[in-house]
């Protein structure tokens, strides 16, 4: 009889969240104004945990929350938003390129692999292979 083998399917990393990417955004914008925490914190009217938690992507604020922390660090909401938006895109357009890359490497490993009029094929859509004996 025939032996076995799995093959693993690519592992795609998660969507980023949009909590995720509005944290980095407030937090780089508080770090590029040289600005602690506890002082946007308290200008905002949170604590600096709670801020600390949505800059760390871990919760989503209220539009009254994310209102008052934009106004602390002088910005508008529609400028969070719209880098929030760049930022977001700037990553598809990143792993899209990874992904294209690693296409390009295993068709070229597979290419160069297969025996001289030889066929490779490709794993079936539940990514296993049954090899017959």
């Amino acid at each position: 009889m025939g032996e076995l083998v799995e093959f693993q399917p690519i592992r795609r990393r998660p969507k980023p969240l949009w909590r995720e990417a509005l944290g980095e955004v407030l937090r780089t914008e508080r770090l590029d104004q040289d600005r602690i925490l506890t002082e946007v914190a308290a200008e905002a009217g949170v604590s600096p945990q709670y801020l600390s938690e949505i800059e760390r992507g871990r919760k989503e604020p209220s539009s009254e929350i994310l209102g008052a922390v934009t106004e602390a660090l002088g910005l508008e909401l529609h400028d969070v938003v719209r880098r929030v938006g760049a930022g977001l895109e700037a990553r598809r357009t990143a792993e899209r390129r990874e992904a294209e890359r690693r296409e390009r490497v295993e068709l070229a490993r597979s290419t160069s692999s297969t025996p001289r009029g030889g066929t490779e094929l490709a794993p079936p859509q539940g990514g296993v292979y049954l090899l017959a004996a």
